[in-house]
């Protein structure tokens, strides 16, 4: 009798003491942040400036909750200050701040200024200088032969492009992207009805497949203006648009965190009032066509 009476005031002590300490409030509030993600193409409109808040840990990430739509966002570059509108239709990913008027392109070599107001009246800024422009030398080829020996890759020697260098630029982005990845043989001449697929990567197995495994488009960093188009850039067949970015100083040293994997550190950002980056770019851009190695 003893015994369980005092198993059974344990227990009530136990329930007590978790009951009490569910009720506890935590020593530190979640304090959402901002974020901003917004970049500037050279002869481009200005589109796809982001806002967003930070959401906890424990919570699933959505964005359409995170992001800010009420916000005032405005650009001033040259004497001139205008005032961006947020799309709030169409994919969510394309749901940012647009400058209406597509007439309106980025200018090379211009200082451009971000200010935006949020509804709980925190000021975010940021600045921003284009580099110029640039253009091919050695363009890619309109079309590229994958080898047909995809161990020691020796039946041909990867293509090399070159193009004109840019001011200041320390590093360039080479950029490949699949532009369709069910069709393939309608590109062909005479066109057929056989479709894409996917190259084997041997760095993607099943194990490690990540949210950049289905990801269109590939990268690197260099800094020289000649590139090797080597075959692992490439995921899959059919045509693709290779595109080089010379970025600012803002733009690059966000992009290249995503070498070290995607977190976020908070001192390279580009903002004041916020985490985030407002940079700026110039590119060229060229189609060229990857012949499959077998059907």
């Amino acid at each position: 009798m003893g015994k369980n009476f005092k198993i059974n005031f344990l227990g009530l002590l136990l329930t007590i003491s978790l009951f009490v300490s569910c009720e506890d409030k935590p020593p530190t509030d979640y304090v959402p942040q901002y974020y901003v993600e917004a970049f500037l193409i050279v002869d481009e409109p200005i589109d796809m400036i982001k806002l967003l808040r930070t959401q906890p840990v424990q919570d699933s990430f959505r964005l359409s909750k995170a992001l800010v739509k009420d916000a005032t966002v405005k650009i001033r570059f040259n004497e001139n200050e205008i005032t961006l509108t947020f799309r709030d239709t169409g994919n969510i990913d394309n749901r940012a701040y647009f400058y209406p008027d597509t007439s309106l392109k980025v200018l090379p070599n211009t200082k451009y200024d971000l200010e935006i107001i949020t509804s709980d009246n925190i000021k975010i800024t940021g600045t921003t200088l284009t580099p110029n422009r640039f253009e091919w030398v050695i363009p890619p080829p309109d079309t590229l032969y994958y080898p047909k020996d995809t161990v020691n890759f020796t039946d041909q020697k990867p293509f090399v492009i070159k193009w004109s260098p840019v001011q200041n630029t320390l590093y360039y982005l080479v950029v490949s992207k699949c532009i369709d990845t069910l069709g393939y043989g309608e590109y062909l001449v005479p066109p057929n009805n056989e479709k894409n697929r996917r190259i084997f990567n041997p760095f993607e197995n099943e194990g490690r497949r990540t949210r950049d495994y289905f990801d269109l488009s590939n990268w690197d960093g260099i800094p020289h203006i000649e590139y090797p188009l080597y075959w692992l850039l490439f995921k899959w067949f059919g045509i693709h648009k290779i595109i080089v970015f010379a970025p600012d100083f803002n733009f690059l040293r966000w992009v290249l965190q995503q070498f070290r994997g995607s977190q976020i550190n908070p001192l390279l950002s580009s903002v004041n009032g916020a985490i985030g980056v407002f940079g700026s770019a110039s590119k060229i851009e060229k189609k060229t066509f990857i012949v499959k190695n077998q059907p």
